[in-house]
């Protein structure tokens, strides 16, 4: 499934993406690591990454993890990944996690890939909920989930180990199908 924005597409990896998204990964390592434990332990080699999209394409046909590559259209770069995963379908509900490279950031895409895939979860899935987990840390992620209008939910302390071992506080946010209307109202344009 490919899902577009203004600028964006967001579409499952191929095997042929494998280069590219260890290129992505290997730009910001360091930094993934810390928000992100178990995919950044995956991707060292082209190898690796084409284990891990062949995993997600069975993880996707089971329908228990989505997760896309976020491809520019003017260039076609992979710029970035988001992913809906921890799917509870009786609800539905979702937990979203997202990284931009840092080549790619201050730019809106990030507003735009979730923007997107908020649009797919409660216009076309009909979910009720969609959540994301944010590391005390991670200033931007915690900016963008405030200017979504995301709710905060709380704080959760020493909820989370990253790749580094070390327990960092989360923040917990939320989106309800009741919400996404005026959150689509504020980002449309005239």
């Amino acid at each position: 499934m490919t899902l577009e924005s203004p600028r964006l597409e967001l579409r499952a990896y191929r095997e042929e993406d494998a280069e590219a998204l260890c290129r992505l990964v290997d730009t910001d390592r360091e930094v993934l690591r810390r928000s992100f434990n178990d995919t950044i332990k995956q991707l060292g080699t082209a190898m690796d990454a084409k284990a891990f999209i062949r995993d997600n394409a069975a993880q996707r046909h089971a329908r228990k993890v989505f997760v896309y590559g976020v491809w520019t259209l003017q260039n076609r770069a992979l710029i970035g990944q988001i992913k809906v995963k921890n799917l509870v379908w009786e609800i539905p509900s979702a937990e979203l996690s997202y990284f931009i490279g840092s080549g790619f950031r201050r730019q809106g895409y990030a507003t735009e890939a979730v923007l997107t895939l908020l649009h797919e979860a409660f216009e076309r899935l009909r979910f009720n909920r969609i959540h994301a987990r944010v590391i005390a840390s991670n200033q931007e992620s915690l900016e963008l989930a405030r200017k979504l209008g995301m709710t905060h939910e709380g704080l959760h302390r020493q909820e989370f180990r990253c790749g580094y071992g070390e327990l960092h506080d989360v923040h917990h946010f939320s989106v309800m199908g009741d919400d996404y209307p005026g959150i689509r109202s504020r980002f449309r344009k005239p």
